[in-house]
């Protein structure tokens, strides 16, 4: 139910006057839902600029690299300078909620030699080559009898939680050995409990679910195996306590570990183009969980994200109330991406 008829992708071409070679621009349309108003300082459909920032819903999350596209692209013409190159500019779809089909989309559409994509942040120092791999998923306990407390299927989570922490051990080990996720947040937060709910004001009190999300390096196949033998240690565990353990339930795509080649031409001249608009070194780092996989995957291998939004445990970060962006980056953000196709199309 999410395909792109009714969730449009909205893309343009930007044509050079030789167009043998095309680079794409790529931010993501959706926004997080704006959640509880209360918890909001400024209007978050606002669009404020205050103090150097600029508030609103989306202004990190992906709107800043929609805007950026659009702005530079419309500088060069109002300075009459023609690109040999094609830009292409895409607002894709169906990002926040973990589909993929609009940036996949985007690729089948516009077949580009280079993949610049706007969602991420950080650009004062880095632009990211690495994205990691992971996926967002559901484990379901029920009591084979019916039961009149909550308690057992508590009890079951918690053995089931023992056994996930083990696995989650093992993909913050071997983050601690990659050289971009080392000491990182994500090396740190490889796991996460993201809900745990047991029955439902008094009903169903002998069932529970529990979800979470992990990061990894580890090649997908490798993981799933992982996967299932961890959960079937955990179901003999609960088998003995009268709970079953359904097979684990994927609540998004799963999210491939890849890491581009960062000495490439085309991203060694963006990360030097950003370097001098900065004044000093923009060096190459990792991605958290997003769709730039995907644009390696179904588009070129030349890609890179790059972008401007704050973290989500920071204030007024991506997904957070009183979301906003730093002006100046922004500005700076977006002179590089001029600077860099300048060069790269001619």
């Amino acid at each position: 139910g999410r395909g792109t008829d009714k969730r449009p992708n909205v893309g343009g071409v930007y044509y050079g006057t030789e167009g043998k070679r095309s680079v794409m621009l790529a931010a993501h349309l959706d926004t997080m839902p704006i959640g509880d108003l209360s918890a909001w300082t400024v209007d978050p459909l606002g669009g404020e600029v205050r103090d150097g920032k600029l508030y609103g819903r989306g202004s990190g999350d992906n709107k800043f690299g929609i805007a950026s596209g659009i702005f530079l692209l419309r500088a060069l013409k109002v300075l009459n300078i023609q690109l040999k190159q094609n830009v292409v500019l895409s607002a894709y779809c169906d990002e926040e909620y973990g589909g993929g089909n609009g940036s996949i989309a985007s690729c089948v559409k516009y077949p580009c030699d280079m993949y610049i994509n706007l969602d991420g942040g950080n650009s004062v120092r880095e632009i990211w080559t690495c994205s990691i791999g992971g996926q967002v998923l559901e484990a379901k306990v029920a009591a084979r009898e019916p039961q009149d407390s909550a308690a057992s299927v508590i009890d079951g989570l918690q053995v089931f939680k023992g056994h996930l922490e083990q696995f989650g051990k093992r993909r913050r080990d071997e983050l601690q050995t990659h050289r971009f996720y080392r000491d990182s947040d994500m090396q740190r937060s490889a796991l996460r409990i993201l809900s745990c709910r047991c029955g439902d004001a008094g009903t169903n009190l002998g069932r529970g679910q529990m979800e979470f999300v992990f990061y990894t390096v580890s090649e997908r196949q490798a993981i799933e195996v992982e996967l299932e033998q961890m959960a079937e240690a955990a179901r003999q565990d609960l088998n003995a306590m009268g709970l079953d353990l359904a097979p684990l339930v994927p609540r998004s795509r799963y999210f491939d570990y890849i890491c581009a080649d960062e000495s490439e031409p085309s991203i060694q001249l963006l990360l030097d183009c950003a370097s001098e608009i900065a004044g000093k070194p923009i060096l190459p780092a990792g991605a958290c969980l997003s769709d730039y996989f995907l644009y390696y995957k179904h588009g070129s291998p030349v890609s890179v994200t790059y972008g401007v939004l704050r973290d989500f445990k920071l204030p007024g970060g991506a997904h957070q109330p009183d979301e906003f962006i730093d002006c100046n980056e922004f500005v700076r953000h977006t002179q590089s991406l001029a600077l860099f196709l300048l060069r790269w199309c001619g």
